[in-house]
């Protein structure tokens, strides 16, 4: 009778096991892109959160209609991509094309804005904070 059991448990596991469908697996899905916003220079890493993203298979994702440079599939709840340079300020949809036929479109997910040239830029300009006093010490 023992026997009889111990069958009755282990077929269900391989089963599961062959089917992948126990844990994890099931319907790709998206949840989230982090962050929202970037720069119309493009070369920033977005992360685009879901469920059940494969790594056996390719993903070509676009922002508006411009294809992203890099993909990496980080893990079944995270694809990392480089959003694509000199983009026209505003919102743009993303477009996830899977290699297995899918696809996904998320309406208005990123703004592309021109948050202007460097850092340096606005050193020493109007508005830029007084300068040190550094006493009677020369440099």
């Amino acid at each position: 009778m023992s026997k009889w059991i111990l069958m009755g448990m282990v077929v269900p596991a391989v089963a599961c096991l062959l089917l992948s469908g126990c844990e994890g697996g099931g319907e790709t899905r998206i949840l989230d892109v982090d962050p929202k916003v970037g720069h119309t220079q493009g070369d920033q890493t977005v992360r685009i959160i879901g469920q059940n993203f494969r790594q056996d298979i390719g993903y070509t994702i676009y922002f508006g209609t411009k294809k992203t440079s890099n993909v990496a599939i980080r893990n079944p709840e995270t694809i990392e991509v480089t959003t694509p340079n000199r983009m026209e300020p505003g919102p743009v949809d993303i477009m996830i094309r899977v290699d297995d036929g899918n696809a996904f479109k998320i309406t208005g997910a990123f703004k592309f804005e021109d948050m202007g040239g460097n850092v340096v830029e606005g050193l020493g300009g109007p508005g830029a904070a007084p300068k040190e006093d550094k006493g009677n010490l020369k440099f």
